[in-house]
C-alpha cells in the first residue's frame, strides 16, 4: 500500500499544483466580504477557514472553482480516511513547498493531528465533497433521461403475465427497497466519509431509478 501511495502522491502532485498557489488560504467573514492571502499567515477568531481549489472535473473552459471547508478538512483528516499532509496539499491543489505553511495555517485553526500516511487511497481522494456530490447527481440526471425506463418497465410487466399479475410484486418490490434503503443509510458512515458523500446519493439513484421503472403504468 505504502508504494501506490507514493506512485499516486507523485502523479497528482505533479499535476497542475501551481494552479492554487496565489490563494493559498481565504478566510471568510461572511457572504460578501473575504480576506485572501498568498504567502502571510492570517487568522481570525470566529471566521472559518475555507480553501477555493480547481475543480478537478471541469465541464466548462472557465476555470471553475470549488469550496473546501473548515469542516470538510476536519472531516478528512479524521478516521476512516485519515489524509496525511501530503494528501491534504494534493486535495487542496498546493505543491509540496506549502507543507509547512498548510500545517501552521490548519494548527491554528484546530486542526492539528496529521497522519504521517493516509489510511484510504483511492479514485475518491482527490475529490472535494462538492465533486463527489455532483458526480453522483450527474449520473442520476444521466440515467434518468437516457435510460429506457419505459420500453424496460413493458419487458419486465409483459414477463411476468402483465399489470395485473405485477402489481403485487411491485409494491412489495418498492416496500423492499426503502427498506433495504433505510437500513443502508444507517450503516453506511464509514462508506460515505470515504466516498465524500458519493455513495448514498448514488446509492439511492438507483434505487429511485429501479422504483420508477417497476411503478410505470401505460394507460
Amino acid at each position: 500500500m505504502a508504494g501506490q501511495e507514493e506512485g499516486i502522491i507523485e502523479e497528482i502532485l505533479n499535476s497542475n499544483s501551481s494552479a492554487n498557489e496565489e490563494e493559498i488560504v481565504h478566510i471568510i467573514q461572511d457572504e460578501e466580504e473575504a480576506v485572501v492571502s498568498g504567502s502571510e499567515e492570517l487568522y481570525h477568531e470566529n471566521k472559518e477557514l475555507v480553501f477555493w481549489v480547481p475543480a478537478l472535473l471541469m465541464v466548462s473552459r472557465e476555470q471553475q472553482k470549488i469550496t473546501v471547508t473548515q469542516d470538510e478538512l476536519r472531516r478528512r483528516v479524521a478516521p476512516p480516511e485519515c489524509l496525511s499532509q501530503t494528501m491534504l496539499l494534493s486535495l487542496l491543489r498546493l505543491s509540496k513547498e506549502k507543507g509547512r505553511e498548510l500545517k501552521q495555517t490548519l494548527a491554528k485553526n484546530g486542526i492539528k493531528k496529521l497522519t504521517s500516511k493516509s489510511a484510504v487511497i483511492s479514485c475518491f481522494t482527490k475529490l472535494t465533497e462538492t465533486e463527489a456530490s455532483q458526480l453522483a447527481e450527474d449520473y442520476f440526471y444521466l440515467a434518468s433521461r437516457n435510460l429506457r425506463l419505459k420500453e424496460i418497465n413493458r419487458e419486465i410487466i409483459s414477463s411476468r403475465g402483465g399489470w395485473d399479475q405485477f402489481e403485487t410484486q411491485a409494491d412489495m418490490t418498492k416496500d423492499l427497497l426503502q427498506d433495504i434503503m433505510k437500513e443502508i443509510e444507517a450503516r453506511d458512515t464509514n462508506l460515505t466519509l470515504m466516498t465524500h458523500g458519493f455513495s448514498p446519493l448514488i446509492i439511492r439513484a438507483v434505487i429511485d431509478i429501479i422504483t420508477e421503472i417497476i411503478s410505470f403504468r401505460e394507460t
